[in-house]
């Protein structure tokens, strides 16, 4: 079941439960999650637009109330956290290190967290803290 079915099927109940906020978030994000064509987003892509709302939320920059903001992460996974990163980084330590750049340092990291959910932003101070770096 793709994240829009669970949507539509969560929408009925909250209509008949008369929850207007919930109704009207799972409103908009069916609306923004299905194509002009009818079709729906891959779920991939739907939680990739899901994730960029919640990344300018953390920004402090949105039109998004707290409540939406809290009912948006229900339906995204979770990130790794910074520690399960520098973890899952342990064996790939040393080329980190060795890199000359730090470009070419996150570049090594992200290879290695491939297909793995993460905040870039957790990664650089992953990769800063394997490179002593403050």
């Amino acid at each position: 079941m793709t994240i829009v079915q669970k949507m539509r099927s969560q929408l009925g109940p909250a209509m008949k439960a008369r929850d207007a906020a919930k109704t009207a978030f799972l409103r908009y994000w069916i609306a923004q999650l299905t194509l002009a064509t009818g079709d729906e987003m891959a779920d991939a892509d739907a939680i990739k637009k899901m994730r960029s709302v919640l990344k300018e939320a953390k920004s402090g920059v949105t039109t998004f109330t707290a409540d939406e903001v809290e009912r948006l992460r229900e339906w995204v996974p979770a990130s790794l956290a910074p520690d399960q990163i520098v973890e899952l980084l342990a064996p790939v330590a040393d080329p980190i290190r060795a890199a000359p750049k730090d470009g070419m340092a996150l570049g090594i990291a992200m290879k290695a967290l491939a297909g793995r959910t993460v905040e870039t932003e957790d990664v650089k101070a992953a990769v800063a803290s394997l490179r002593g770096q403050p």
